[in-house]
């Protein structure tokens, strides 16, 4: 049985475009696909601890630890397991900042590990561990950076798509919601044209 993992990493619980729009992606999905089961993570309702000097503790090797590093050890192998169980990826991702948010980093430096995710191939050079995933990505930004010369502040996409492939996952496709401050009078038409992709990728 296919296993969808949905995660949201939006602060905003009241109002957020991101979440919104990925829980169309995945009701979309799930009609469409029979027998889908569906993991959801959701990093600020039960949000992770940064990754902090308990963390770097845990995950290095020696068998003196703390129980607070043993514990940051355990998370980021329940987080790696939960990834490494999934097929498919569903990430609602708003930018903030030009970036991403503190607790969608969080999931990724728990994840992030050594020998385990990825491996180092030679010096300086990395190589993921984690194939055959295809992860799709709902991102919402106030501005829109799509085009020159606000593309030049876009460390968002491109960070989360680095991110994906320093673990082996290359099959990444993201959905827009592109200029939600900036545009305000086109945001009917932003939200609309975002979910006729989403209507199209989870076809």
């Amino acid at each position: 049985m296919p296993r969808l993992l949905h995660i949201q990493s939006s602060p905003n619980l009241a109002n957020s475009i991101t979440r919104s729009l990925s829980d169309k992606f995945v009701e979309t999905w799930t009609t469409n696909y029979a027998g889908v089961e569906v993991d959801r993570l959701d990093l600020e309702a039960d949000p992770l601890p940064h990754f902090d000097a308990a963390a770097i503790e845990g995950l290095m090797p020696g068998e003196e630890k703390s129980e607070q590093a043993k514990s940051r050890a355990a998370l980021s192998d329940r987080l790696i397991g939960q990834l490494e169980a999934a097929d498919i990826l569903v990430i609602g991702a708003p930018m903030i900042n030009f970036s991403i948010s503190t607790q969608l980093k969080a999931w990724f430096d728990y994840v992030s590990i050594a020998g385990r995710t990825f491996r180092f191939a030679a010096p300086g050079i990395a190589k993921g561990l984690l194939f055959g995933k295809k992860a799709f990505v709902v991102l919402a930004r106030g501005g829109d950076y799509a085009d020159f010369p606000a593309n030049a502040f876009d460390h968002h996409e491109p960070l989360i798509r680095t991110l994906l492939g320093f673990l082996g996952i290359y099959d990444v496709s993201f959905i827009r919601a592109e200029g939600m401050r900036a545009k305000e009078e086109e945001v009917p038409a932003i939200l609309a044209n975002a979910e006729e992709v989403i209507a199209r990728l989870a076809a």
